[in-house]
């Protein structure tokens, strides 16, 4: 037992730092899965036969979908969410420029429920409600042919 113990320490403080995240593989959907804890992962092909739907569905009912294309990595991601998901995770290594331009909208006055991102490659869209946080992000130049951004939703 004293062995599995250093084992079951790295591999906490791995998945800890360690988040799956748009262009990221999709072996990196399986460090999402066991951060969320009692998270339920199913896996869709979808009717095109280039996308795999990776749907992580927490035990409070909200759903992560995680959209995977034939080079096997996440060029696309949904949320569906009573709590607000943590967007750092979920964008990976485009969550910087997701964090400026939102902190640009930011600066303007009012109050917002809404916010969009077009920066580069990366396309961001989310609202928020009370307990009810729903959104898209994807990365323009990964979305397969077939594909049409509003059949993710």
């Amino acid at each position: 037992m004293t062995t599995r113990l250093p084992a079951l320490i790295l591999l906490l403080l791995m998945a800890s730092r360690a988040h799956a995240g748009l262009g990221d593989s999709v072996a990196s959907i399986d460090v999402d899965t066991a951060r969320l804890g009692q998270a339920r992962r199913v896996v869709i092909a979808s009717a095109t036969a280039s996308v795999r739907t990776h749907v992580i569905t927490l035990r409070d009912g909200s759903v992560i979908k995680e959209f995977v294309g034939s080079d096997n990595r996440v060029f696309a991601v949904t949320w569906n969410t009573r709590l607000k998901p943590r967007l750092e995770d979920l964008l990976g290594q485009y969550a910087p420029t997701f964090s400026a331009a939102s902190a640009q909208a930011a600066r303007s006055p009012g109050i917002r429920h809404s916010l969009a991102v077009n920066e580069g490659d990366l396309v961001v869209q989310t609202t928020a409600h009370l307990d009810a946080h729903a959104g898209i992000a994807y990365l323009r130049s990964q979305v397969p042919a077939d594909v049409r951004i509003d059949d993710l939703r």
